[in-house]
């Protein structure tokens, strides 16, 4: 009887694990001299697999440090207040990424952080707090708390753009979206009309 059991729990295990699963996510891990490393750790499977050994060839599992991010920690970027405050009234999703060997590619040659609500660089709301949940919501709905923001950094390390923004579907894969900004002058996009001030 135990043995059924091992093998029904073990049966279902495997349907509920796709053959075509990717899985991005993003945390910090502990390195043996005790200091902890942010990483992106990307999950592959069968179907999937060619991606996880072309980043660290591994057909399976794949660790990448991400780069450090000058000036995430405090306030002085624009583009952070931005992204944990109003990011769902600054940025609409454009479309869904279809060809996840963009997104590979992105992960595996751009200099990049991910952002999630729980993310040690919100200095603006409180981490993990409804409000920016609630924001995240906007684009990924129930996913929210695992949603990541893939920030693109500058030559100097500084956030420079948000590339994609990542959720969870429902099979508990990851789904990427392209995204743009409503209006002129969110972003990195200048305003294209002259600001035209009345003196009398």
């Amino acid at each position: 009887m135990k043995k059924w059991t091992v093998l029904l729990l073990t049966s279902i295990v495997l349907l509920t694990v796709p053959a075509s699963a990717f899985l991005v996510e993003s945390g910090y891990v502990k390195q043996p001299g005790g200091q902890y490393v942010k990483m992106t750790k990307i999950s592959c499977e069968t179907a999937t697999s060619s991606h996880c050994q072309s980043l660290c060839q591994n057909p399976t599992a794949c660790q990448r440090p991400e780069p450090y991010c000058r000036n995430c920690a405090g306030t002085t970027s624009p583009l952070l207040r931005q992204l944990f405050t109003e990011i769902s009234k600054t940025y609409a999703i454009s479309q869904e990424l279809n060809d996840r060997q963009v997104l590979v590619k992105y992960l595996g040659t751009e200099r990049y952080v991910l952002l999630d609500i729980k993310s040690v660089f919100n200095y603006y709301t409180p981490v993990g707090g409804e409000a920016f949940a609630k924001e995240l919501g906007a684009f990924c709905g129930d996913s929210a708390e695992s949603a990541l923001l893939a920030v693109k950094l500058d030559e100097v390390h500084q956030p420079m753009a948000l590339s994609y923004v990542l959720c969870r579907n429902n099979a508990g894969q990851t789904s990427a979206f392209e995204v743009q900004p409503r209006q002129p002058g969110i972003g990195n996009r200048p305003l294209s009309a002259p600001i035209i001030f009345k003196l009398n």
